[in-house]
């Protein structure tokens, strides 16, 4: 089992230039016993904000999969979402690739998106100019 934590990988987002990628390639990684999931990009949000909404979502991932664990359901597998933030904070143009299987599909689905379709951010500030928000997880978890 891998150990909890909220580990900062990488630059600091919010010191880096657009264009420089992390040494990983994830702004921020969440750990937990039975998931690990990395916030790939997080488009116009502030730092506290993108990591708030991984660790959401890895807390989630985390609940679901001692249920599915519990069912004997819960296998291994990886999925990655990408959306745009919408200007009122809601989600829109949600992109899902789930690894192959109809179990890892099913956990992905109920632990991993659903969390994701659910989360809120703060309404676009259009007087900070950022025209285009959105956020991209990638999650790995174990059977």
């Amino acid at each position: 089992m891998v150990a909890e934590s909220r580990d900062v990988r990488g630059v600091d987002p919010a010191n880096a230039p657009a264009a420089a990628p992390s040494s990983n390639g994830y702004e921020y990684v969440a750990r937990r016993a039975l998931t690990t999931v990395g916030l790939a990009e997080g488009r116009g949000l502030s730092r506290e904000i993108a990591q708030r909404a991984t660790d959401s979502v890895a807390d989630a991932m985390q609940r679901c999969g001692a249920d599915a664990a519990a069912q004997g359901k819960w296998v291994k597998g990886a999925a990655r979402v990408v959306a745009r933030i919408a200007p009122d904070g809601n989600l829109s143009d949600v992109q899902v690739k789930v690894a192959p299987g109809a179990d890892v599909a099913a956990n992905a689905i109920l632990c991993f998106i659903a969390p994701i379709k659910s989360l809120t951010f703060p309404p676009a500030d259009a007087d900070a100019g950022t025209t285009q928000r959105g956020i991209a997880f990638e999650a790995a978890w174990g059977g």
